[in-house]
């Protein structure tokens, strides 16, 4: 077993709370305590995984329970009654895989569409969870590709920056499987904070998937009022997916569906966004723009008003990312290489969960603090503070090895599934009520 000394110190869930209230600048009290991130990560259903399917699960040496698990603490202790969150942040990285009888597939994601590619001098991860990504393998490599296995030989004569170049150009998420450099994984643009004349913010959540809905509902339980808002022309694609699982990210949210090629429909989203207090969006930024959405003027009209991007990228803010990829770009996988000697997936779209609970944590303490602020998450950054992942020196191989043997033997019960409050609005089924009530 590995000596290392090197190891980057992991926190514990109360620390990591009291240094993300510090980073957000709020003073609360934090209170509770969560287990150790090994017993957690097992507890919350996370241990099956990890590895090749057909070989024994794998730990991933990292400290993300305690870092979610401390952010939900933060939250909690900003709100009035902290009781009706979730007991603690590990449980959200599990519920869907627990739910969707997901399992460990190695160099895939436990969806299956996400892969880890051999390049020429690398190792790639793209997610091609898009029908429409398929059409754009030809225009990235110069050659069609029809399953992973072809796709696998063309990329392996490709050198990794020029795939990732092309790739990024043509709105594919694709990412790079290596260790990056810590970057701030908040970037906020104060515009003008207002008194607050009320306790429950509105939240309009044009988000979709898992990161930004996760978000609005931790904020609904928290005390606000969230309006979902979708394209007619492009739903929430989770709609299409597990129902329970929509159904513990969306229900409670009042549902309105919106034509934006139309400009009634364009008209209608902006006035949502200006009544709204807080703002949710995952979308690049110039997508809004084309429908005459500004954030910057918005924010400013409107002292008080919080805008959240949540972003795959940071400051590249036309790049497409999604929960598997991103972990990857932020290290993940090299981290298990490095651990195991295997790189594979960890979790399941783990960039998601992690990034939902830091977006509700930080519109609602922003909002606490009076809010007049356009905020940027680096989804990829905020993985990396959560993972807490040290430089290519790093020998995580004794803390792999014991964190392993920590939940191997654990015995606890996993942690009790979440119940839906009910079941998620059709769409659009509170569009005209909503409307008349803004007007």
């Amino acid at each position: 077993m590995s000596c290392a000394t090197n190891l980057p110190k992991f926190r514990t869930a109360p620390e990591v709370a009291e240094q993300l209230l510090d980073t957000l600048g709020v003073s609360a009290e934090v209170q509770g305590t969560a287990d150790h991130p090994a017993l957690a990560w097992r507890r919350s259903g996370l241990l099956p995984l990890c590895g090749e399917p057909n070989g024994e699960p794998l730990m991933p040496p990292l400290p993300l329970a305690a870092s979610v698990d401390g952010a939900l603490l933060a939250l909690k202790a900003l709100v009035d009654n902290p009781t009706k969150l979730p007991a603690n942040g590990s449980l959200l990285l599990g519920e869907r895989s627990r739910l969707m009888g997901l399992r460990r597939a190695g160099k895939s994601s436990t969806g299956g569409h996400c892969r880890l590619l051999e390049t020429l001098d690398g190792r790639i991860a793209i997610n091609l969870a898009r029908d429409e990504d398929w059409d754009l393998i030809e225009p990235w490599l110069g050659r069609a590709a029809t399953s992973w296995e072809s796709l696998a030989d063309i990329v392996a004569g490709n050198p990794v920056d020029a795939l990732l170049q092309q790739g990024i150009e043509l709105g594919l998420p694709v990412a790079q499987d290596a260790l990056g450099a810590n970057e701030p994984w908040i970037d906020e643009h104060l515009i003008g904070t207002s008194a607050h004349n009320h306790d429950k913010p509105l939240v309009v959540d044009l988000s979709g998937l898992w990161a930004g809905p996760l978000a609005g509902s931790l904020l609904q339980f928290a005390g606000a009022e969230v309006i979902k808002v979708e394209s007619i022309n492009r739903p929430d694609g989770a709609r299409r997916g597990d129902i329970g699982f929509f159904n513990l990210l969306n229900a409670g949210k009042k549902s309105v569906m919106l034509d934006f090629a139309t400009r009634q429909g364009r008209a209608d989203l902006k006035k949502l966004v200006s009544v709204a207090d807080i703002v949710i969006e995952a979308s690049r930024p110039r997508a809004l723009r084309q429908l005459g959405i500004i954030a910057e003027q918005l924010v400013s009209e409107m002292p008080g008003k919080i805008w959240v991007r949540l972003m795959a990228y940071g400051g590249d803010e036309n790049r497409i990312g999604f929960g598997d990829d991103i972990g990857v770009s932020a290290g993940l996988c090299t981290v298990m290489d490095q651990a195991w000697g295997e790189p594979c997936f960890v979790g399941d779209a783990i960039a998601d969960p992690i990034a939902g609970i830091y977006g509700a944590l930080t519109a609602w303490a922003k909002w606490k603090q009076g809010g007049g602020s356009l905020i940027n998450l680096s989804m990829v950054d905020i993985v990396r503070q959560a993972a807490r992942i040290g430089d290519a020196s790093t020998d995580y191989i004794g803390r792999a090895e014991k964190w392993l043997g920590l939940a191997v033997a654990d015995t606890a019960d996993l942690y009790q599934m979440r119940t839906s409050s009910g079941e998620a609005e059709p769409s659009g089924a509170s569009t005209a009520s909503v409307m008349e009530a803004i007007c």
